[in-house]
């Protein structure tokens, strides 16, 4: 049900400006969607945070620098939505607003790799059946990024559905196994 409305309010988000030419950060601009972008900001913040620290602990060994990662992410994800991107984008406030958005989504989808490089090893079979799904979506994403040269509210959504629908997919599968143990006993 969260990732459901992550994506909805991202659609709904992104759909307030043109999605070819501009994006959330272009919508924050607005004056009458600006406090509502912070609040969705703080809500993806803390919701990818929690989800991705939550995937990460069903894994039976992980490196403590991938936790740490995960709340410095949610953190600059806040920070950067409470400073405001101005039109010249060359004050101090658009710098650290685009540094905060951007290098957090970098950062997710990172952890993401490496939590696939530990599925892999330590759950073969749930790595065989979702692997193909998160590695195709970033190439989707890089390819849009080259095509279109920017992040644009296409982009967004689409890094919102593909971030939210793998985080759903690794728990439910983590799901039928703790169902498939249970029901072995």
């Amino acid at each position: 049900m969260l990732y459901l409305l992550i994506c909805s309010f991202t659609i709904f988000i992104a759909s307030r400006a043109d999605l070819m030419y501009e994006n959330i950060t272009g919508v924050s601009t607005m004056p009458q969607y600006h406090l509502l972008v912070i609040i969705y900001t703080f809500l993806c913040a803390m919701i990818f945070g929690y989800k991705t620290k939550k995937v990460f602990q069903c894994l039976t060994h992980y490196q403590p620098f991938c936790l740490i990662t995960i709340y410095l992410s949610s953190l600059l994800m806040v920070i950067g939505s409470l400073f405001i991107y101005t039109t010249n984008g060359q004050d101090l406030s658009s710098k650290i607003h685009v540094y905060c958005s951007m290098l957090p989504s970098l950062f997710f989808i990172i952890l993401l790799f490496i939590y696939n490089r530990y599925l892999l090893y330590q759950f073969p079979e749930i790595y065989q059946r979702i692997h193909w799904y998160f590695e195709s979506g970033v190439s989707f994403l890089g390819i849009l990024l080259v095509v279109f040269t920017r992040v644009n509210g296409y982009i967004e959504i689409l890094f919102a559905i593909l971030m939210s629908s793998y985080l759903f997919i690794i728990e439910k599968q983590f799901q039928k196994i703790s169902v498939q143990k249970s029901s072995s006993q």
